[in-house]
């Protein structure tokens, strides 16, 4: 959203952003300035109360605090100039809360999908399909989008769901597909000789497997962690990088099976200025979404990931849009979520033919250059804003 909110600016669009305070559940969380301009885009925070998201009930907190105080500030705003809302589906309650403040104010409004809710918490069974909540959170998000000017998508798949969800009244040809990015000069590939995060860390002469992100319950790790014990005696490692609400019950199971340490290594998350490195140091990149998830949100692991180089190895069904965008410019392999013998071959196969390791990589890189930059995204959204 930083990259969004700049970019605009620079090619013409007077961008105000309202955002929190940092409340990360790793790193710092330094307090910024309420009010502060980031080149050229003017940033005001919330004033109220935020704390680190290390768990469900503080980020349930969170979300709760930053909705209502967005609600309020939009309601209550002032301003002589036309004005048009961007806003994004997390939290998951601020689509419904903006919505209704766009129809107060009569505010045209583009809604980016991130995560499709409340399918998200449907699928993890944190509230059951067909229940009151899950059909009054679905009735006021159908709103959000039929009143939208547009919405944005992540992929195919993603758009086919949200036009399903929105019901047959509404206008599909609203819904752009535009892809997330990576930055192509900040992540660029690596010879892992000449990598110090592959040698500091005993992975020069491994073969390597890598997933670098977030660990939540909608990431199948266990899969992979299952295909690790296959190659415990072999020089394969597995690198899991990384913090989130599952990272403990993956830890363990690396455990059970005996492989940590060895095996399966285990790291927090890295400084900014080493994911250069650690991103690249691998052979290939793992990006995985949990069974059920085909439409509800698009890894943006998988842009970096074919920003790095590398293979990628995506855990995911084969008509969600990770695993098309990989077959369509053979990128990688997928597999199934589960499908413990399908890594193994894939990592079989990719140690013993380096040379498909490194066209598959070359693939990825290019594919990525010509269709999953920042330049190529913003210039866009910026097309649909302003058409």
């Amino acid at each position: 959203m930083t990259d969004l909110a700049v970019g605009l600016q620079k090619r013409g669009l007077d961008m105000t952003i309202l955002t929190g305070q940092p409340n990360y559940h790793s790193g710092e969380n330094e307090k910024q300035p309420h009010v502060s301009t980031h080149e050229g885009v003017c940033v005001k925070r919330i004033r109220a109360p935020q704390v680190r998201q290390s768990s469900i009930p503080r980020r349930l907190f969170n979300w709760g605090v930053f909705t209502v105080w967005m609600f309020v500030v939009m309601l209550l705003s002032r301003t002589e100039k036309e004005r048009e809302v961007i806003f994004v589906s997390n939290p998951p309650f601020l689509p419904v809360a903006m919505w209704l403040a766009c129809r107060i104010r009569g505010w045209d409004y583009t809604y980016i999908v991130y995560d499709l809710y409340p399918d998200q918490p449907v699928e993890l069974n944190y509230i059951p399909e067909g229940s009151i909540p899950h059909r009054i959170w679905d009735f006021f998000n159908r709103r959000a989008f039929l009143a939208a000017n547009h919405v944005v998508a992540l992929g195919p798949v993603m758009k086919d769901r949200i036009s399903r969800n929105a019901g047959p009244k509404f206008d599909e040809s609203k819904v752009e597909i535009i892809h997330n990015w990576e930055d192509e000069d900040f992540i660029r590939p690596k010879e892992k000789s000449e990598n110090w995060f592959s040698e500091e860390h005993d992975l020069v002469d491994q073969f390597t497997i890598l997933y670098s992100g977030n660990i939540g319950d909608f990431h199948d790790l266990e899969t992979l962690v299952e295909a690790a014990v296959k190659f415990e005696d072999e020089n394969v490692g597995f690198l899991i990088i990384g913090e989130g609400d599952n990272k403990s019950n993956i830890v363990s199971l690396a455990e059970e099976f005996d492989i940590r340490g060895e095996t399966v290594e285990f790291l927090p998350y890295q400084p900014w200025d080493d994911l250069p490195y650690s991103l690249t140091s691998a052979d290939v990149s793992v990006v995985t979404v949990k069974e059920g998830f085909e439409g509800i949100c698009v890894s943006s692991k998988l842009y970096t990931a074919m920003a790095a180089g590398t293979p990628v190895l995506t855990i995911a069904q084969p008509d969600d849009d990770e695993s098309r965008i990989i077959d369509q410019f053979n990128a990688g392999i997928h597999v199934s979520q589960g499908d413990v013998e399908g890594i193994v071959e894939a990592i079989e196969r990719w140690r013993s033919n380096l040379e498909f390791v490194e066209q598959q990589g070359a693939n990825a890189r290019e594919a990525f250059e010509t269709n999953f930059t920042a330049d190529e995204s913003i210039d866009r959204y910026y097309r649909m804003l302003v058409k």
